[in-house]
């Protein structure tokens, strides 16, 4: 041992001091991700973690890439780019398909805290660290939400540093990969109308008629309206290809979503449990591969619940266009309101919010809270009890969920009504004076061509 701590002191001396950084990042690169290695050991070891998922994405990248003839047959309920992270499990082609694709997470993982320390700061990253494993350590490298969620947080950092191409080309991805950041472009484009609009007075004050000749006259609106045109051809082309592809079966995340009934950790369907307090029936029924909830209530509190999607981006929309809040702030507080008023809330959705969260609110008690909550509601309690059907015959079961989405409903409450008195600051981190000077010299070159 005396041996090689003397071998290891010697290597700085060496290496050139220009090397000295970049062998001290991929050794921190390395131990994070070893960490979250040892972490879904730990989640597989002592919470004995069933592997449906990896096996589901398993036959779905078989059945894409293998079936005669190829490229035809798509994932069921997820949008046609899911299947690349799907792929993973074939490579390398080896039988553990679980290890496999738990270290391509891993890596994902392990980039986001790169990302982390290069447009961040490594205190928001080890954050970043912290949330996940306290809240998502059972699933985060046994499901591929990790991926999109990169996808929405690069869009963040890309936005905050004015370069809106780039953001709606990473928004236009995370919507094929899981189509919730779809509520995440209105934000981009009133962050991209905000960086261009001039003095001039808003053009729907001067009334409807002055639309049309602002929009051939405003360079902002034009921009706007050309960046989000680009995000949305994106994914209306690859949905087209899809359905080229395999027909109708590319929209079976659409109508498969809109099928399923309440899933019993959302908050609609803590209403339905808590009315069983006063009377009102409702019952846990497995169905869609999923343990959901059903009552008389449901037929109200799903048209209900996406009212309420819908109605708080709208608040949120319009609190950031007001400059009430930041770009960050406003991402974070959509996707709050999406998850909190979704009619299903699966354990993996909180992997879609804590890196936003850390990049945004850094260190916070009630999303510690919400983290721990989620891991004890999934797997620890939902270990208590097997089958998967029994778990809500467990008396701590829907008070954790109901616990938990108490917590979640303030939170988003609190990230929705929040004031920042500098909505418009530049981004945070030791790169803010260089990539604000980079972002005024990249909307020079890039933004004429998207008003051409």
């Amino acid at each position: 041992m005396p041996g090689l701590r003397a071998l290891w002191q010697r290597v700085p001396a060496r290496l050139p001091p220009r090397m000295h950084p970049a062998v001290l990042r991929v050794v921190e690169l390395a131990a994070v991700f070893a960490l979250i290695v040892a972490g879904r050991m730990y989640a597989v070891t002592h919470w004995k973690l069933t592997s449906g998922d990896v096996t589901e994405y398993h036959t779905y990248a078989q059945a894409f890439w293998l079936s005669h003839p190829p490229l035809n047959r798509l994932p069921v309920e997820y949008p046609p780019l899911a299947v690349i992270p799907f792929s993973l499990t074939l490579l390398p082609p080896l039988s553990d398909i679980q290890t496999i694709f738990s270290l391509w997470m891993a890596a994902f993982v392990t980039l986001g805290y790169a990302g982390f320390l290069r447009f961040s700061t490594r205190r928001a990253g080890l954050l970043y660290l912290l949330y996940l494993l306290l809240g998502s350590d059972a699933v985060l490298t046994a499901r591929f939400d990790i991926v999109p969620a990169l996808a929405t947080l690069a869009a963040l950092w890309a936005t905050e540093r004015k370069r809106f191409v780039l953001a709606y080309l990473l928004l236009a991805a995370g919507i094929l990969l899981k189509l919730y950041p779809a509520f995440l472009l209105p934000i981009v484009m009133i962050a991209h109308w905000q960086a261009l609009r001039t003095t001039q007075s808003l053009p729907w004050k001067r009334g409807v008629g002055a639309l049309s000749t602002a929009f051939r006259n405003n360079h902002a609106i034009r921009a706007v309206t050309m960046g989000a045109a680009l995000c949305l051809g994106i994914v209306v082309l690859a949905f087209a290809s899809a359905m080229a592809l395999a027909g109708t079966a590319a929209l079976s995340g659409f109508t498969y979503a809109s099928n399923r009934p309440l899933q019993i950790e959302s908050t609609p369907a803590t209403i339905l449990w808590l009315g069983t307090l006063v009377g009102i029936p409702a019952h846990p029924d497995f169905s869609f591969v999923s343990l959901n909830m059903v009552g008389p209530l449901d037929v109200a509190l799903k048209p209900l619940s996406a009212v309420a999607l819908l109605a708080g981006c709208l608040v949120v929309y319009w609190r950031q266009a007001r400059g009430k809040l930041s770009v960050g702030q406003a991402m974070l507080a959509c996707l709050c309101a999406v998850i909190v008023t979704n009619k299903i809330f699966s354990p993996q959705y909180v992997i879609w919010v804590l890196p936003m969260v850390a990049a945004v609110e850094g260190f916070n008690l009630i999303w510690v809270a919400i983290g721990v909550l989620t891991t004890l509601d999934f797997p620890i309690v939902y270990g208590l009890r097997a089958p998967i059907w029994d778990a809500p015959f467990s008396w701590q079961f829907m008070p954790v969920i109901a616990t938990r989405n108490l917590l979640l409903l303030y939170a988003t409450l609190r990230a929705i009504m929040r004031r920042d008195n500098h909505a418009q600051a530049a981004p945070p981190g030791p790169t803010r004076d260089k990539s604000h000077a980079q972002s005024l010299d990249y909307n020079a070159k890039i933004a004429p061509m998207l008003t051409r």
